[in-house]
């Protein structure tokens, strides 16, 4: 049986959810001897002892996950591989990376590193492009195989064309629920989940409601936007000076059923962002039913067939004249939601675990 070693944290985050879904799936799944390794933060209480009820075999690197004292992570890194003698590495950040190549070289044993692409400095256009050749480099000297999330992704590391698997992330049990379907003769309630930071682009979103408002008469439609971070004041006064501070609504951070549940009381989801590597922002409401206008970022393009399950647009005047477009089509949109729900499959945690040991772990 292959022994895998896999890193469940994150900068400076510690243990993530994700991770820990990820985990428990494999552990599940089985088909390999599995160790993961984090440093003792946790996203939130309580996902250690999610490991810990799932029965698996996690080793803890303190400090792992500051970025600092290199030569020391190293040292106990090098001592867990000597330990486990695993076949396979997996990776999710640059860091993590240098550390398994260095501690393999230290040990002369060499187990194949697969990484996980998560970013690329996506949201600056100048660092990016610097990022995604230090990073390809890297890739190119110390991984045996890639994992990227979306094809977007897969398309930005030609270098290692010939080492990537495109597998998209998974979605928790949360996310795979059933829920009632929208109501699309209500009133429109859009949403968009996600940080308030530069090209995330929330303030395209009021200003679209502006002018859909405007143009179909629609002056009960609202916008959801849930998160936190540095543009959510200057979102909100963008709100306040143009008349919709009642018809926008800033819930703040949530925690997963609250999102959940701001889900469930909207129909539609629109995700105006410039990059996204994958998009839990454009999965989440398309597994729950919800009718997705996105741009063509990150995992979309590998699951939206455009007035099929969902609808694309590049510009904030091709959004608000799409939302009109929609809106004078309402009886045909229960299917089109009905459709989304149908890829389903596609990001349950347990496919994606077999899919990454057929795939990459070979």
């Amino acid at each position: 049986m292959k022994k895998i070693i896999q890193f469940v944290s994150s900068h400076r985050i510690g243990v993530t959810g994700q991770l820990v879904s990820q985990a428990e799936a494999s552990l599940a799944v089985g088909g390999a001897a599995w160790v993961f390794v984090s440093g003792e933060k946790e996203q939130y209480p309580g996902l250690a002892e999610r490991l810990r009820r799932a029965g698996a075999v996690h080793l803890t690197i303190p400090g792992l996950d500051d970025h600092r004292g290199g030569a020391r992570l190293m040292r106990a890194l090098a001592a867990v591989i000597a330990q486990h003698r695993p076949d396979y590495v997996s990776t999710h950040t640059n860091w993590q990376l240098a550390l398994t190549a260095a501690a393999g070289a230290a040990r002369g044993r060499r187990p194949r590193i697969v990484y996980t692409i998560h970013g690329y400095r996506h949201n600056h256009p100048v660092r990016a492009v610097a990022a995604r050749a230090m990073i390809a480099t890297l890739l190119r000297i110390c991984a045996f195989r890639v994992i990227a999330p979306s094809t977007f992704v897969a398309r930005r590391f030609g270098f290692v064309a010939d080492r990537i698997s495109v597998i998209p992330i998974g979605e928790g049990e949360l996310i795979h629920q059933d829920v009632p379907e929208p109501d699309f003769q209500a009133p429109p309630r859009i949403i968009f989940a996600g940080e308030f930071r530069s090209g995330k682009n929330q303030e395209l979103l009021v200003r679209a409601l502006k002018s859909y408002r405007e143009r179909s008469g629609e002056t009960d439609a609202r916008l959801v936007l849930p998160g936190r971070g540095e543009r959510l004041e200057a979102c909100r006064a963008l709100a306040a000076r143009l008349g919709l501070g009642d018809h926008v609504e800033f819930p703040g951070f949530l925690a997963p059923r609250e999102v959940l549940s701001c889900y469930r009381g909207c129909q539609y989801a629109v995700v105006a962002t410039n990059v996204e590597t994958f998009g839990h922002c454009i999965v989440e409401p398309l597994l729950l039913g919800r009718l997705v206008l996105c741009r063509r970022v990150g995992v979309a393009e590998d699951v939206i067939r455009h007035g099929e399950n969902g609808f694309f647009f590049d510009t904030e005047s091709e959004l608000v004249d799409l939302m009109c477009a929609i809106g004078a089509r309402r009886a045909e949109l229960p299917a089109i939601a009905r459709r989304a729900r149908e890829c389903r499959p596609l990001f349950r945690w347990e496919r994606i675990v077999q899919r990454q040991l057929q795939e990459v772990f070979t």
